[in-house]
């Protein structure tokens, strides 16, 4: 039996209710670090109403980038829509799930929750009048694992893009995942082989900000347990193979105003409203502190490179798969806008935060994006970029943490807690990069020097 994930569920007596249907024997209350980790707390069901009245605590001083250690008291604070049954059982007992807020102990919201940041960028549209509508698509890979059960970087197929075979270990696991997803209320859209070998990709259908960032929460756990289960590892690391393509985190956005698709505009230049062109444009403009968020680890700029249909320069464009915003062909009340830099290491709560700060602040500045591109970015000259007040997205995760200190926009909708917490980690996880010694150089300078 699926719940949840229609915002079916209104009181704590329905879930209770549901809660017994479905013989569940131990909830998950879930939540995410500012690096969008799953941390959970497991209680038995005989807890369920202390649990509803968010009297579940956890010392917030062992979560990354929460609390300094003195601080330690915090509550989770359910989401009763987000209720769901796995459709596995361990050991024999049902599980079912909440996602979660993170409050602090007097009741008031933690500002260092995730959720929340993003909750205040959809209020801030709520105010000018736009609810936001957007859908994902979601690439990773499934490895083999050795005869000790370690990852490999080996692939079980050799299956490209869009590609099928009957006897494919990666293309059975991934429709079990579709299945399980299916199984637990999600709205699948597609699913299917991309371009590497052991890549794949699950896209959902349209819902709202939040929900679209808890299903992608969920769908990594999913995804994972399915793959452990089928002895094989799956990894939404951005760039796990040097010579293959990077997964990424499509974003497609529609913003409507009222019943209307804000976005749309028969009689406007290729069916663009003013608003879709402002929009566009403040993206580009905050594309350089956005990639810090949505590409957030060292490996990320690895993908960030001239290949694989990877955007490196903020550009817009109407077919160009390379660029880093793209206009799918609907039109109308479909007129949506692609995002295509995010990768899917990031935190989809902080990532849809900053993007939809950056497209309202676009809206209330009239930021208009110049001409779109068409043909391939990678063929821009310098001169021509200059020309046409074209940007290179970052090259590194440094570069970007420098970015994102100038962009007041951007840290705004972090908050200065997850800003100073984000930035602090990420920096000495850079700078414990720049100090390790890599394989590569082991191959390139030992025998040479």
């Amino acid at each position: 039996m699926s719940a949840g994930y229609d915002g079916s569920i209104v009181n704590k007596r329905e879930l209770t209710r549901l809660v017994k249907e479905t013989n569940v024997r131990f909830l998950r209350m879930q939540f995410v670090d500012i690096f969008g980790i799953t941390k959970n707390v497991v209680i038995p069901v005989a807890e369920l109403e202390h649990a509803l009245d968010g009297q579940v605590t956890f010392d917030g001083g062992s979560i990354a980038g929460f609390v300094r250690s003195e601080e330690v008291d915090m509550m989770l604070k359910p989401d009763l829509s987000t209720f769901t049954v796995y459709p596995w059982t361990l050991e024999g007992e049902t599980e079912g799930r909440l996602i979660c807020d993170i409050v602090q102990a007097d009741g008031e919201p933690f500002e260092g929750c995730p959720r929340t940041t993003l909750k205040r960028s959809i209020a801030d549209a709520r105010e000018m009048g736009f609810t936001l509508s957007t859908c994902v698509e979601a690439e990773f890979y499934l490895f083999q694992r050795d005869d000790q059960g370690r990852p490999t970087v080996g692939a079980s197929e050799r299956g490209s893009y869009f590609d099928f075979s009957p006897a494919d270990v990666g293309e059975n696991a991934r429709r079990h995942m579709v299945a399980t997803l299916e199984a637990m209320g999600f709205h699948v859209a597609s699913a299917h082989h991309e371009h590497g070998p052991g890549q794949h990709e699950i896209d959902f259908k349209s819902a709202d900000m939040l929900t679209t960032a808890d299903n992608v929460v969920t769908l990594r756990n999913v995804v994972r347990h399915i793959a452990m289960e089928r002895d094989l590892h799956a990894t939404f690391m951005p760039k796990p193979l040097g010579d293959g393509a990077g997964s990424a985190l499509h974003i497609e956005f529609t913003l409507r105003e009222g019943e209307r698709n804000a976005f749309a505009d028969e009689s406007g230049d290729r069916g663009l409203s003013p608003t879709a062109l402002f929009f566009i444009g403040g993206l580009l403009a905050h594309a350089p502190a956005i990639t810090a968020i949505a590409n957030p680890t060292v490996n990320s700029y690895k993908r960030l490179v001239p290949f694989w249909d990877a955007p490196v320069l903020t550009v817009w464009s109407e077919r160009s798969a390379n660029s880093m915003i793209r206009i799918p062909s609907g039109r109308g009340d479909a007129t949506s806008i692609e995002l295509r830099s995010p990768d899917s290491s990031c935190n989809p709560y902080l990532t849809l935060a900053v993007v939809l700060a950056a497209g309202l602040d676009g809206i209330r500045n009239e930021s208009l994006p110049g001409q779109p591109f068409s043909g391939s970015s990678y063929d821009l000259s310098e001169r021509q970029r200059s020309e046409r007040g074209i940007r290179e997205l970052p090259f590194s995760l440094r570069e970007a943490l420098v970015e994102l200190d100038r962009d007041p926009v951007v840290r705004g909708a972090l908050g200065d807690h997850i800003y100073h917490a984000f930035r602090e980690a990420k920096a000495a996880e850079y700078e414990r990069y720049r100090r390790a010694v890599h394989p590569w150089e082991l191959d390139a300078y030992l025998t040479l020097h």
